[in-house]
């Protein structure tokens, strides 16, 4: 049986390793419609985009981040489980985020059109 410190190490290990992309992510980016939703704290558009540390969300679809997978300059790629609004459950897929500096993040999810430019919603 593990000792009550070894299992208090593993709750801060936990808590301190937070999201995936918590480091290149602080806070939130999104679309105009996505950083009014943001501001307001909900969304209202099919035109909805908002990108975080924890995942990117759209109207009707979105995926959780799980895992950074690499990380190159400007560039993450994460292990994520993404729905979409019709579909019955959660597909795990590899989503790529891009950051192009003053031109905002591009997110890239299998099968869809890059989705960008993301700009901060502060």
């Amino acid at each position: 049986m593990a000792s009550q410190g070894a299992i208090i190490s593993m709750a801060a290990v936990i808590l301190v390793a937070g999201p995936a992309a918590a480091d290149v992510l602080a806070g939130s980016f999104g679309n105009e419609v996505g950083c009014v939703g943001v501001r307001l704290g909900y969304q209202d558009s099919d035109d909805y985009v908002v990108l975080t540390a924890d995942g990117v969300e759209t109207y009707g679809s979105g995926c959780q981040f799980a895992q950074r997978l690499t990380t190159t300059p400007g560039t993450l790629l994460l292990s994520s489980t993404c729905f979409a609004e019709g579909e019955e459950g959660t597909t795990t897929d590899v989503v790529k985020v891009i950051n192009k500096g003053g031109d905002g993040f591009f997110v890239t999810i299998p099968g869809l059109d890059e989705i960008g430019p993301l700009k901060s919603c502060s």
